[in-house]
């Protein structure tokens, strides 16, 4: 059965004050112990992890005068101080009679909050013979607990050891130093089935990750992406409810990317448990990411690894992490829910700085009206009390995000917000299509809710947030909450995430006439080819005998502008047909020196070209033939030059009545008419 409760006590009440700074643009947390302040003389204050690789440190010498940092050594970051070393490889193995050589250092965690025992894995196995293998998990005091005893619960062969890449200790202080003792008592070694039994008898439980994965490859208990748990035998956070926005998981979605480190910890912002980890593998999807970043579920980037590594300057910014430790935060019982989807796209594919998305072959996007907001949530197998949970999203609009006693994003019935359902005869689904699916006056939704549509249609939505209900234009922040149904404190809360709205549309002049140039978002007047000035009388176009040739000029502006198009109509005709090609490069990042993400170069000129050169009379005797009429440009009234804009805003068109979703178009159009006279 799966964990049930919390083993660590709450330290929100007493937590030092956290300090946050800001490297890059982007806002590192510090996490330290509690109770007292963080000495800058104590090397081993603030997150513990080690590198994949060895390295020369060309910052401050350090205290034993050698620059060279091993993949074994114990290295701790405080935002106040940076990167230092805690304890060397020595240090770490002194108590298995080991010297002269350096075994690497795979997974870490701290028994105390003081950092003197520590448990620990090792790249290589013992040179003392069957002392100890890389897989088996060591304490400072000598103790060894073996691969196999941890893997007692997964009906695998006892010869079979699977390394060790991440551990984390479950349980009180006290209760983890007995454990520690009775590793070092040898009582394990040769009876590693004892372990389960002395776990539930301390009410301590070791979570942990392997170097491999066991047989069959096709079917896998586990993978070494997975966080395990020794004393319940289950998989804790599988590699997908870490990674839900990457194809995380096999056999189903795509790829193991491994669990080279995992801690909780706290977060100092929002004084809430959050969770650390290292992957095996670089990421190339959404969110880039190199095996060195210190991620949060989703993933999202906390600590990037040229950050971490910063005041130790190593010739490289990424050196791999292969261990992480914090000893302050709750280990939070479910797998903590994660934003995943904004308006459809990727979180990873908005700038976390800016809150514009880079989608549909378009960057630099803000977002509009229907905000549309998903995420992964917690399911029964990494949940077991998931009905005791309730989650609401947030946007924080620039006042700060609402306490428990505001309203989050509200859906009351009154909305009409149906879930879609396509049950089929098979299906435990519901049988009516749509299901009514509403908040509280509070915005909370209870995860049961969420949870009775799965498998029965599209990923359902978190909520949906009416960004016109705000200002215009802004910045916003987005973040997920869930909490115990009525608690006054929240379980989890998501990393927030930024998003540019943009409710602005291009807007019209007050009208054609030329004193109106200067209203609107946009303008544009008709020449006759290589003529300086627009046509006189705007209601006719004298042709002469030749063919009409024309140039039109104008204007765009937008803060967020896209692209732009002309079109043609009239005649003997049917429909509107383009002026512009490919070729005129009309969108905002095609390298027109006139045009870029704001529109027309300079913005308070008419006298951009829009089009120049364009022969109206081969055009319509093109579309003419193709459509059998009289192929001559007739003398009629009625020519239509229609000028087409769009903004680069994701707007999403939501139906709440079935929960449907489509994008919407936002162009505005400006037209001038004209007679051909010949």
């Amino acid at each position: 059965m799966f964990i049930n409760r919390r083993y660590y006590s709450r330290h929100t009440s007493r937590a030092r004050p956290y300090l946050a700074a800001a490297f890059g643009g982007l806002l590192l947390i510090a996490a330290g112990f509690p109770g007292s302040a963080v000495a800058q003389d104590d090397p081993c204050s603030g997150l513990l992890f080690s590198t994949s690789e060895d390295f020369l440190t060309r910052g401050p010498e350090p205290a034993d005068g050698n620059p060279i940092i091993s993949d074994g050594d114990l290295l701790a970051w405080h935002v106040s101080a940076g990167a230092r070393i805690c304890r060397r490889n020595a240090d770490l193995i002194r108590q298995f009679d080991i010297s002269r050589v350096d075994l690497g250092l795979d997974a870490v965690a701290s028994v105390d909050e003081k950092r003197r025992l520590i448990a620990f894995s090792t790249e290589l196995d013992s040179p003392n013979g069957d002392q100890f293998t890389a897989g088996d998990l060591l304490f400072t005091n000598g103790g060894i607990i073996p691969n196999a005893a941890l893997l007692t619960l997964f009906d695998l062969p006892r010869s079979l050891d699977l390394g060790l890449d991440a551990v984390t200790l479950i349980g009180e202080e006290e209760r983890l130093r007995r454990l520690a003792e009775l590793a070092r008592s040898g009582r394990l070694r040769d009876n590693p089935d004892r372990l389960i039994g002395f776990l539930k008898e301390l009410d301590v439980d070791i979570w942990f990750s392997t170097e491999g994965t066991p047989p069959e490859i096709g079917k896998p208990i586990f993978l070494d992406g997975d966080l395990l748990s020794a004393r319940d035998g289950v998989i804790v956070r599988s590699n997908a409810s870490l990674l839900p926005a990457l194809p995380a998981g096999i056999p189903v979605r795509g790829a193991d990317f491994g669990l080279d480190a995992f801690t909780p910890a706290l977060d100092p912002i929002e004084n809430v448990p959050v969770e650390l980890l290292s992957t095996e593998i670089v990421g190339f999807g959404p969110t880039p990411f190199t095996d060195g970043d210190v991620l949060q579920p989703g993933p999202s980037i906390w600590l990037k690894a040229g950050d971490l590594l910063k005041t130790l300057e190593p010739a490289t910014r990424d050196l791999g992490l292969d261990a992480l430790h914090e000893n302050v935060g709750d280990v939070v019982q479910c797998a903590p829910p994660s934003i995943t989807f904004i308006s459809n796209v990727e979180v990873g594919m908005i700038d976390p700085t800016t809150g514009l998305a880079n989608w549909g072959g378009v960057t630099q996007r803000p977002f509009a009206r229907n905000i549309r907001i998903q995420g992964s949530m917690p399911e029964l197998v990494n949940c077991p009390d998931l009905a005791n949970y309730e989650y609401r999203v947030e946007v924080d609009q620039g006042a700060g995000f609402p306490t428990f006693a505001d309203p989050g994003v509200v859906h009351p019935a009154s909305e009409n917000w149906r879930r879609m359902v396509r049950p089929t005869p098979a299906s435990p689904c519901p049988i009516s299509r749509n299901d009514t699916y509403d908040s509280d006056a509070l915005g909370w939704f209870s995860v049961t809710d969420y949870r009775r549509f799965d498998g029965c249609g599209d990923p359902p939505s978190l909520a949906v947030w009416d960004s016109t209900s705000g200002a215009s234009d802004a910045l916003v922040r987005v973040r997920l909450v869930m909490r115990e149904i009525g608690a006054t404190t929240p379980t989890y809360v998501s990393g927030s995430v930024r998003v540019q709205i943009d409710n602005d549309l291009i807007s019209l002049p007050d009208n054609l006439l030329q004193t109106s140039s200067g209203t609107g978002d946009m303008w544009f007047d008709i020449y006759r080819a290589s003529e300086t000035s627009p046509l006189g009388d705007q209601c006719k176009v004298e042709g002469d005998g030749a063919d009409v040739v024309l140039d039109m000029k104008g204007r765009i502006n937008d803060d967020h502008f896209w692209k732009y198009d002309l079109r043609w109509s009239g005649g003997f005709v049917v429909g509107a047909h383009m002026i512009t090609t490919a070729a005129d490069q009309t969108d905002f990042d095609d390298g027109r020196a006139d045009l870029d993400d704001e529109g027309t170069q300079p913005p308070t000129s008419i006298l951009v070209p829009l089009k120049d050169g364009f022969d109206l009379s081969a055009a319509y005797a093109t579309v003419a033939a193709a459509q059998s009429v009289p192929t001559e440009l007739p003398d009629v009234c009625g020519f239509t030059v229609h000028f087409r804009a769009w903004d680069r805003a994701i707007d999403l068109n939501f139906v709440r009545s079935s929960n449907y979703f489509s994008n919407r178009s936002r162009h505005t159009t400006m037209w001038r008419s004209f007679c051909v006279s010949r």
